[in-house]
């Protein structure tokens, strides 16, 4: 059974209107592409997988895809929740908007947290590219679940002495199939995600 779209955090959401910011179209642009490859979609069962998240004007908010949408091709403004604070001693992320927010929204909180200049981040499902960067020196977390503080800890530990921007991508071992890419931006994030596939296929 895959352990996949539940959210593990405790989550203070009040609902509002749709987001009307910028980033919501940016997010779609490239969640579009990703989706048309399936590396954001649903399994069998339903559960979707795959989420993008943008800083919102350089503050430790962003916006970010909500809870269960990967089985949809295209998200309106409807479908974007605003994280504006995570507290990870309490285990707790405050968010606003029209949906709650991803289930992975408390890692996403923990890459921006690295450096104040990661502005973009995008989490994907794929076995075979899972498994290369398993096995090809990758940086990974351990076999932790996603979505929990032993994740939020690993995802720390990992670039405790490693500069983020020489090293953004790494595969979650715990996290069947997950694998996030981040950057100064959206493009640098997907860059980076296409240039491991491209390997991967070679």
């Amino acid at each position: 059974m895959i352990d996949e779209g539940v959210v593990k955090y405790e989550l203070k959401y009040t609902r509002t209107k749709e987001l009307a910011v910028k980033e919501c179209n940016k997010i779609e642009k490239v969640r579009s592409r990703l989706y048309s490859l399936g590396l954001i979609g649903a399994y069998c069962d339903g559960i979707g997988f795959g989420n993008i998240s943008l800083r919102y004007k350089k503050k430790n908010s962003f916006v970010i895809t909500s809870t269960q949408t990967g089985e949809i091709p295209k998200l309106n403004p409807n479908y974007y929740s605003l994280v504006k604070k995570v507290d990870f001693k309490k285990f707790t992320t405050y968010a606003i908007g029209p949906a709650k927010p991803s289930s992975e929204a408390i890692t996403h909180a923990c890459i921006y947290s690295l450096d104040s200049q990661i502005n973009a981040v995008i989490h994907v499902h794929n076995e075979k590219l899972w498994d290369y960067m398993l096995k090809n020196g990758y940086l990974s977390t351990n076999d932790t679940p996603y979505g929990t503080l032993e994740m939020v800890e690993d995802v720390k530990k990992i670039y405790k002495d490693i500069d983020p921007f020489l090293n953004n991508a790494f595969v979650m071992k715990g996290h069947f199939e997950g694998v996030i890419t981040f950057g100064k931006t959206l493009k640098d994030a997907e860059k980076t995600l296409f240039e491991i596939i491209k390997k991967l296929l070679k």
